[in-house]
């Protein structure tokens, strides 16, 4: 993966790709954008530029009458994408437990349920740590 930031079009295009569970084409993001902000051409260009970066990769293709559209998914989630920011500004795995307690911002959550799941979340990661011993 090079290591490129994205710049604020490429993000749109990430961040729709991100929020959908299933590849798109050009066209599918394209209905789903702001058409004052976007046309065939930008999404073009934007798609290409995020292939050269290696954050978007072909993933089939789909029929429209005569011809055939390339299907895009991410390459990374966004989840690896801010990790991988992460390290690139001097973080570590030293600064997990820091990062952790800074995003939540002394607010545990309040429903006994997301602070279950959480905790798990955590003691799994805990698991996996101690494993790799």
């Amino acid at each position: 993966m090079k290591s490129k930031d994205l710049n604020p079009r490429e993000k749109e295009i990430m961040d729709l790709l991100w929020k959908n569970t299933e590849a798109m084409t050009s066209t599918d993001m394209l209905e789903k954008l702001d058409p004052e902000k976007w046309n065939k051409l930008t999404v073009f260009r934007t798609i290409n530029s995020l292939i050269k970066k290696e954050f978007i990769i072909v993933n089939g293709f789909e029929q429209y009458n005569t011809q055939y559209a390339r299907k895009f998914t991410y390459a990374m989630s966004k989840e690896e994408y801010l990790a991988k920011r992460m390290k690139e500004d001097g973080m570590g795995i030293k600064s997990l437990s820091s990062i952790a307690l800074a995003f939540m911002g002394n607010e545990l959550p309040k429903d006994k349920k997301e602070r279950k799941e959480l905790i798990d979340d955590l003691q799994n990661i805990i698991d996996e740590l101690k494993s790799e011993k």
